[in-house]
């Protein structure tokens, strides 16, 4: 259901793009070049955000597909029911999910 409603959004926000919904339209509605800017990048990012999501959707229905559903990718190890219900296409458990983000965290502080 959330792969479906992540799907109409993202194809609704693009079909509006379509149309214009980035600057061009922004700045006639606020009569502000910034504030236009400022919303036009909202929306990209909003759609950016939201096809992550459905990628990680697509991947755990592949991992169920195959089997590995609720496996640690990292570790092997399983990934915990509570973890599942509040984050139903989690990849990692939750002490592999921590460590990969730290990781993450000094890589991204390295390349500023």
């Amino acid at each position: 259901a959330q792969r479906q409603r992540l799907l109409g959004e993202v194809r609704a926000k693009i079909a509006a793009s379509g149309e214009g919904l980035g600057f061009v339209n922004q700045s006639k509605i606020t009569d502000d070049d910034a504030l236009a800017d400022a919303a036009a990048e909202m929306d990209l990012a909003m759609v950016i955000r939201e096809s992550r999501e459905l990628q990680d959707i697509e991947a755990a229905l592949g991992r169920i597909a195959e089997g590995s559903y609720g496996v640690c990718t990292d570790c092997g190890g399983d990934i915990g029911r509570a973890r599942l219900r509040a984050y139903p296409a989690a990849e990692r458990c939750l002490p592999c999910q921590e460590k990969n983000e730290r990781l993450r965290g000094r890589v991204h502080t390295l390349r500023l």
